[in-house]
């Protein structure tokens, strides 16, 4: 079994530079090549047999480049993406009106022609153990081991299936019953049940929580109102949409 070592695997590209672009202060009119750290991974499969993978990269902040007066923008914006080998979903996360910049957080487009080059750099763990229950998962986290878990749900009728991989950055254990809990992500979230009509935009951005390998609640980004007194007086993007799932569920230690 491959799992894959999230701190050691990459999305790495290089951008073209938009003649175009007038925003002050300004990038340095260079081309820029950026190496992200992978959070997640999906890989969804329908009756046809095909295989699709997706990636997820780590979230980073917005910022002018190579300048030697001024590095972050102000007001500062998060950036997050998925991809494929063809698609592209990412924009900019920001407090304020989300029809406004900022408000371009699911931006799909074609990859062709959108980068001078990109590609995906996955290294996995050489060893790696199943966790064939929750005490060896309570304790693998007490001796400090790298845990990966595989996620897997499914459409309603069953015919489309997502496995989602991800760390588990954050574990809680109880350590006399032997019992865990995860909370963790960002990670790739596949809305089946969702009204878009292309893949890539049935994935969302998500955090998961459970305590059992059959049922999770993953909360989902999305628009939030802000309300005072009783009135809705704005919009901003948090994780607010909870689902609560079917999973099958495994887990994974890397041994070091």
């Amino acid at each position: 079994m491959k799992i894959t070592d999230y701190g050691n695997s990459y999305v790495t590209w290089t951008g073209n530079v938009d003649p175009n672009d007038n925003r002050k202060p300004g990038h340095m009119p260079w081309p820029n090549t950026v190496r992200i750290l992978l959070d997640s991974r999906c890989w969804i499969s329908d009756e046809s047999g095909e295989t699709r993978e997706y990636n997820m990269l780590s979230p980073c902040r917005t910022e002018w480049m190579y300048r030697s007066d001024v590095l972050w923008h102000l007001p500062n914006y998060e950036f997050a993406g998925i991809y494929s080998d063809t698609e592209w979903m990412a924009g900019h996360i920001k407090v304020g009106d989300v029809n406004k910049f900022g408000g371009d957080w699911r931006i799909s487009s074609h990859i062709e022609g959108r980068f001078k080059e990109l590609k995906t750099v996955v290294r996995h763990h050489p060893k790696v153990q199943k966790l064939d229950n929750h005490r060896q998962v309570v304790e693998a986290t007490m001796d400090y081991l790298p845990i990966i878990a595989r996620t897997e749900v499914w459409s309603d009728d069953g015919k489309t299936r997502a496995t989602v991989e991800y760390p588990v950055k954050t574990m809680n254990v109880q350590i006399e019953r032997g019992r865990m809990q995860v909370d963790t992500g960002p990670l790739i979230y596949p809305d089946f049940q969702g009204d878009e009509e292309s893949e890539i935009r049935k994935l969302q951005f998500a955090y998961v929580c459970y305590n059992t390998d059959d049922v999770a609640e993953f909360v989902l980004r999305g628009p939030t109102p802000v309300t005072s007194e009783g009135r809705e007086v704005g919009t901003y993007i948090d994780y607010t949409d909870i689902r609560r799932v079917p999973i099958q569920n495994t887990f994974y230690a890397a041994m070091i």
